[in-house]
């Protein structure tokens, strides 16, 4: 029976090492356990990390996992790592699910490349747009020139469970809804 592995990279941690990884990475990672047979939860380091977990984690995927079902999960900037991940292995690995919850980076959010390369087989890519003080953080729509299955979600002024989606909250009130999806790959 083919292995499934899901890989989750929260949103980073600006408090260099001190906050770990993001809440929401952790309920998923709790809430899907039973359902995977293995589970990386990755904390990316804003400050830190200096490109590392990108240049280690594809060797790691190809080396160990390279015939099992693949999930990846990404928050804010962890969004942007995952998909970098699936750039990465476009010619060695096939991705069954990716989702990307408000890729991000500040400010600069707006310069992320959000183009999902043709070996992920579907993206669940829920955003919102409105950068708020203090980091200015925004997701945008998703898109693919090379055939991948995209399903843009975009809660921008959206209110659910009675709050107003922000890129803040974001990642906890979509996290029951990733669950579901992690669990139905």
């Amino acid at each position: 029976m083919q292995k499934k592995v899901a890989i989750l990279v929260g949103g980073s941690d600006l408090f260099s090492g001190i906050r770990g990884v993001s809440k929401g990475a952790r309920i998923i990672q709790q809430n899907i356990a039973s359902y995977y047979d293995d589970i990386l939860l990755i904390n990316y380091n804003y400050f830190l990390d200096f490109g590392r977990c990108l240049s280690k984690l594809p060797g790691y995927v190809l080396d160990n996992y390279a015939d099992a079902i693949i999930c990846l999960y990404g928050y804010s900037k962890g969004g942007e790592v995952v998909l970098e991940l699936c750039r990465r292995l476009k010619d060695k690995k096939y991705i069954d699910l990716l989702i990307t919850i408000d890729i991000a980076d500040g400010p600069w959010s707006g310069t992320i490349n959000r183009n999902v390369p043709g070996n992920v087989k579907k993206n669940i890519n829920v955003y919102q747009g409105r950068p708020r003080f203090p980091l200015l953080s925004y997701g945008m729509r998703a898109a693919s020139n090379e055939g991948a299955f995209i399903e843009n979600i975009n809660l921008t002024n959206q209110v659910l469970n009675n709050h107003l989606v922000t890129h803040s909250n974001i990642e906890m009130l979509m996290v029951e809804a990733v669950i579901e999806w992690m669990k139905n790959v």
